[in-house]
Protein backbone atom coordinates (compact mmCIF):
# COMPACT_ATOMS: atom_id res chain seq x y z
CA UNK A 1 0.00 0.00 0.00
CA UNK A 2 1.58 3.21 -1.31
CA UNK A 3 2.49 5.74 2.54
CA UNK A 4 2.60 9.17 0.16
CA UNK A 5 -0.50 9.96 0.25
CA UNK A 6 -2.23 13.29 0.71
CA UNK A 7 -5.58 13.81 2.39
CA UNK A 8 -7.25 16.90 3.92
CA UNK A 9 -9.18 14.90 6.48
CA UNK A 10 -12.36 15.34 7.82
CA UNK A 11 -13.61 16.26 11.37
CA UNK A 12 -14.95 13.46 13.04
CA UNK A 13 -17.15 13.40 16.28
CA UNK A 14 -15.77 12.68 19.71
CA UNK A 15 -18.03 9.59 20.15
CA UNK A 16 -15.80 7.76 17.96
CA UNK A 17 -13.49 7.23 20.38
CA UNK A 18 -15.77 5.32 22.50
CA UNK A 19 -14.63 2.37 20.85
CA UNK A 20 -10.49 2.32 21.02
CA UNK A 21 -7.83 -0.20 21.53
CA UNK A 22 -7.22 0.59 24.79
CA UNK A 23 -10.69 -0.20 25.61
CA UNK A 24 -9.55 -3.57 23.69
CA UNK A 25 -7.19 -4.22 26.78
CA UNK A 26 -9.56 -3.38 29.35
CA UNK A 27 -11.54 -6.18 28.46
CA UNK A 28 -8.32 -8.37 27.74
CA UNK A 29 -7.50 -7.25 31.53
CA UNK A 30 -10.85 -7.57 33.54
CA UNK A 31 -13.32 -9.16 30.88
CA UNK A 32 -14.19 -13.26 30.83
CA UNK A 33 -12.08 -15.75 29.33
CA UNK A 34 -14.40 -15.47 25.98
CA UNK A 35 -13.78 -11.61 26.15
CA UNK A 36 -10.11 -11.84 26.67
CA UNK A 37 -9.38 -13.88 24.01
CA UNK A 38 -11.67 -12.18 21.82
CA UNK A 39 -9.61 -8.69 23.03
CA UNK A 40 -6.06 -10.02 22.84
CA UNK A 41 -7.02 -11.72 18.83
CA UNK A 42 -7.99 -8.15 17.92
CA UNK A 43 -4.56 -6.43 19.12
CA UNK A 44 -2.91 -9.86 17.62
CA UNK A 45 -4.01 -9.07 14.23
CA UNK A 46 -3.21 -5.10 14.47
CA UNK A 47 -0.06 -5.78 15.84
CA UNK A 48 2.10 -9.04 15.31
CA UNK A 49 3.43 -7.98 11.95
CA UNK A 50 4.79 -4.93 13.22
CA UNK A 51 6.33 -6.30 16.46
CA UNK A 52 8.01 -9.30 14.05
CA UNK A 53 9.50 -6.35 12.12
CA UNK A 54 10.77 -4.56 15.17
CA UNK A 55 12.49 -7.85 16.50
CA UNK A 56 14.19 -8.59 12.97
CA UNK A 57 15.43 -5.20 12.61
CA UNK A 58 16.83 -5.66 16.16
CA UNK A 59 18.85 -8.46 14.76
CA UNK A 60 16.68 -11.32 15.78
CA UNK A 61 16.15 -14.13 13.58
CA UNK A 62 13.39 -15.48 11.60
CA UNK A 63 13.18 -18.49 14.02
CA UNK A 64 13.60 -15.82 17.31
CA UNK A 65 11.23 -13.64 16.05
CA UNK A 66 8.34 -16.02 15.26
CA UNK A 67 8.92 -16.94 18.97
CA UNK A 68 9.08 -14.08 20.43
CA UNK A 69 5.76 -12.74 18.86
CA UNK A 70 4.17 -15.63 19.63
CA UNK A 71 5.45 -15.72 23.23
CA UNK A 72 4.10 -12.08 23.46
CA UNK A 73 0.61 -12.90 22.93
CA UNK A 74 0.37 -15.96 24.64
CA UNK A 75 1.61 -13.45 27.80
CA UNK A 76 -0.62 -10.99 26.91
CA UNK A 77 -3.53 -13.52 27.44
CA UNK A 78 -3.42 -13.40 31.23
CA UNK A 79 -3.82 -9.96 31.31
CA UNK A 80 -0.50 -9.79 33.06
CA UNK A 81 1.50 -7.76 30.51
CA UNK A 82 -0.58 -4.70 30.00
CA UNK A 83 -2.36 -4.71 33.73
CA UNK A 84 -0.75 -1.43 34.22
CA UNK A 85 -1.36 0.28 30.91
CA UNK A 86 -2.98 3.82 31.24
CA UNK A 87 -3.72 5.72 27.91
CA UNK A 88 -2.86 8.91 29.97
CA UNK A 89 1.29 7.91 29.60
CA UNK A 90 1.25 7.83 25.78
CA UNK A 91 -0.03 6.28 22.37
CA UNK A 92 -1.11 2.74 22.58
CA UNK A 93 1.73 1.85 19.29
CA UNK A 94 3.85 2.89 21.97
CA UNK A 95 3.06 0.92 24.63
CA UNK A 96 3.02 -2.44 22.45
CA UNK A 97 5.98 -1.50 21.15
CA UNK A 98 7.68 -0.72 24.95
CA UNK A 99 5.93 -3.90 26.43
CA UNK A 100 7.75 -6.14 23.50
CA UNK A 101 10.87 -4.77 24.80
CA UNK A 102 10.42 -5.08 28.71
CA UNK A 103 9.43 -8.74 27.36
CA UNK A 104 12.58 -9.13 25.50
CA UNK A 105 14.84 -8.00 28.77
CA UNK A 106 12.60 -10.77 30.48
CA UNK A 107 13.43 -13.66 28.53
CA UNK A 108 16.81 -12.49 28.46
CA UNK A 109 17.82 -12.56 31.60
CA UNK A 110 15.89 -16.00 32.64
CA UNK A 111 17.83 -17.36 29.73
CA UNK A 112 14.77 -20.01 29.78
CA UNK A 113 16.05 -23.26 29.30
CA UNK A 114 12.49 -23.80 27.08
CA UNK A 115 12.26 -23.08 24.10
CA UNK A 116 10.31 -19.98 23.94
CA UNK A 117 7.12 -20.47 22.13
CA UNK A 118 6.38 -23.29 23.86
CA UNK A 119 2.92 -22.88 24.43
CA UNK A 120 1.15 -23.32 21.84
CA UNK A 121 0.04 -19.78 20.18
CA UNK A 122 -3.77 -19.48 20.05
CA UNK A 123 -3.47 -17.09 16.72
CA UNK A 124 -3.05 -18.44 14.24
CA UNK A 125 0.35 -15.75 12.07
CA UNK A 126 1.47 -16.16 8.85
CA UNK A 127 5.60 -15.95 9.64
CA UNK A 128 6.41 -16.86 5.87
CA UNK A 129 3.91 -13.42 4.96
CA UNK A 130 5.84 -11.61 7.54
CA UNK A 131 9.39 -12.72 6.95
CA UNK A 132 8.69 -11.68 3.20
CA UNK A 133 7.57 -8.23 4.46
CA UNK A 134 10.79 -8.05 6.12
CA UNK A 135 13.23 -8.91 3.62
CA UNK A 136 11.31 -6.19 1.17
CA UNK A 137 12.64 -3.52 3.19
CA UNK A 138 15.20 -5.09 5.13
CA UNK A 139 17.88 -2.93 2.19
CA UNK A 140 16.43 0.39 3.55
CA UNK A 141 19.13 0.47 6.64
CA UNK A 142 16.59 1.78 8.94
CA UNK A 143 16.32 1.58 12.79
CA UNK A 144 14.16 -1.30 14.23
CA UNK A 145 12.02 1.67 15.52
CA UNK A 146 11.27 2.68 11.92
CA UNK A 147 10.35 -0.83 10.72
CA UNK A 148 7.79 -1.51 13.69
CA UNK A 149 6.48 2.13 12.72
CA UNK A 150 6.28 1.79 8.72
CA UNK A 151 4.73 -1.90 9.55
CA UNK A 152 2.17 -0.58 11.67
CA UNK A 153 1.25 2.39 9.27
CA UNK A 154 1.21 -0.40 6.55
CA UNK A 155 -1.57 -2.11 8.25
CA UNK A 156 -3.64 1.02 9.24
CA UNK A 157 -3.90 1.29 5.49
CA UNK A 158 -4.57 -2.05 4.88
CA UNK A 159 -7.32 -2.32 7.29
CA UNK A 160 -8.51 1.27 5.69
CA UNK A 161 -8.53 -0.23 1.83
CA UNK A 162 -9.89 -3.86 3.36
CA UNK A 163 -12.89 -1.91 5.29
CA UNK A 164 -13.43 0.67 1.99
CA UNK A 165 -13.34 -2.74 -0.53
CA UNK A 166 -16.16 -4.13 1.70
CA UNK A 167 -18.56 -1.19 1.67
CA UNK A 168 -17.83 -1.06 -2.03
CA UNK A 169 -18.80 -4.61 -2.06
CA UNK A 170 -22.09 -4.49 -0.20
CA UNK A 171 -22.94 -1.37 -2.20
CA UNK A 172 -22.09 -3.18 -5.82
CA UNK A 173 -19.36 -0.90 -6.61
CA UNK A 174 -16.36 -3.46 -7.06
CA UNK A 175 -15.85 -2.33 -10.45
CA UNK A 176 -15.72 1.18 -8.99
CA UNK A 177 -13.59 0.16 -6.48
CA UNK A 178 -10.95 -1.73 -8.89
CA UNK A 179 -10.56 0.97 -11.31
CA UNK A 180 -10.46 4.33 -8.90
CA UNK A 181 -8.67 2.73 -5.97
CA UNK A 182 -5.41 2.63 -7.59
CA UNK A 183 -5.65 6.45 -8.87
CA UNK A 184 -6.25 7.28 -4.72
CA UNK A 185 -2.84 5.68 -3.49
CA UNK A 186 -0.79 6.45 -6.20
CA UNK A 187 0.00 3.34 -8.27
CA UNK A 188 0.87 3.32 -11.61
CA UNK A 189 -2.32 2.29 -13.74
CA UNK A 190 -2.22 1.79 -17.64
CA UNK A 191 -5.68 3.16 -18.91
CA UNK A 192 -6.01 6.94 -18.50
CA UNK A 193 -9.35 8.23 -16.87
CA UNK A 194 -11.35 8.13 -20.10
CA UNK A 195 -10.80 4.46 -20.26
CA UNK A 196 -11.63 3.53 -17.23
CA UNK A 197 -14.66 5.40 -17.22
CA UNK A 198 -15.42 4.41 -20.31
CA UNK A 199 -15.04 0.45 -19.02
CA UNK A 200 -17.80 1.83 -15.60
CA UNK A 201 -20.10 3.42 -17.89
CA UNK A 202 -19.28 6.52 -16.46
CA UNK A 203 -18.54 10.09 -17.70
CA UNK A 204 -14.89 11.22 -17.39
CA UNK A 205 -16.43 13.51 -15.40
CA UNK A 206 -18.64 11.36 -12.97
CA UNK A 207 -15.32 9.37 -12.82
CA UNK A 208 -13.49 11.76 -11.13
CA UNK A 209 -16.49 13.00 -9.07
CA UNK A 210 -16.41 9.22 -7.60
CA UNK A 211 -12.65 9.22 -7.08
CA UNK A 212 -12.98 12.41 -4.60
CA UNK A 213 -15.30 10.56 -2.51
CA UNK A 214 -14.06 7.36 -2.72
CA UNK A 215 -11.04 9.07 -1.60
CA UNK A 216 -12.90 10.90 0.85
CA UNK A 217 -14.20 7.94 2.34
CA UNK A 218 -11.08 6.01 2.65
CA UNK A 219 -9.28 9.09 4.55
CA UNK A 220 -12.16 8.61 7.42
CA UNK A 221 -11.75 4.89 7.26
CA UNK A 222 -7.77 5.59 7.64
CA UNK A 223 -8.85 8.13 10.29
CA UNK A 224 -11.20 5.62 12.23
CA UNK A 225 -8.07 2.91 12.59
CA UNK A 226 -5.94 5.90 13.90
CA UNK A 227 -8.29 6.79 16.34
CA UNK A 228 -8.72 3.56 17.80
CA UNK A 229 -5.23 3.88 19.55
CA UNK A 230 -5.13 7.29 20.78
CA UNK A 231 -7.65 8.82 23.49
CA UNK A 232 -8.42 12.62 22.24
CA UNK A 233 -9.42 13.68 18.63
CA UNK A 234 -6.38 16.04 18.99
CA UNK A 235 -4.25 13.42 18.45
CA UNK A 236 -5.61 11.94 15.08
CA UNK A 237 -4.17 14.40 12.97
CA UNK A 238 -0.81 13.86 14.84
CA UNK A 239 -0.38 10.40 14.81
CA UNK A 240 -1.47 10.37 11.05
CA UNK A 241 0.61 12.50 10.36
CA UNK A 242 4.12 11.02 11.83
CA UNK A 243 2.88 7.62 10.60
CA UNK A 244 2.73 8.61 6.80
CA UNK A 245 5.82 10.48 7.52
CA UNK A 246 7.25 6.63 8.24
CA UNK A 247 7.24 5.87 4.18
CA UNK A 248 9.14 9.13 3.69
Amino acid sequence: MSGNVQYELPQTPQERFSKTQWSVILRATQGTEGERKSAIEAVCKAYWMPLYAYLRGSGRTHEDAQDLVQDFFVRLMDGRLLASADPAKGRFRTLMLTTMRHLEQDTTRASQAQKRGGQACVFSLDMAAAEENWQAEAGLAISPELAYDRAWATAVLDRAALRLSEECRREGKEALFAEAFPRITGASVVDDLEIAAARLGLSKAAFKTAITRLRRRYAEAMRDEVASTVTTHEEVQDELRYLLSSFS
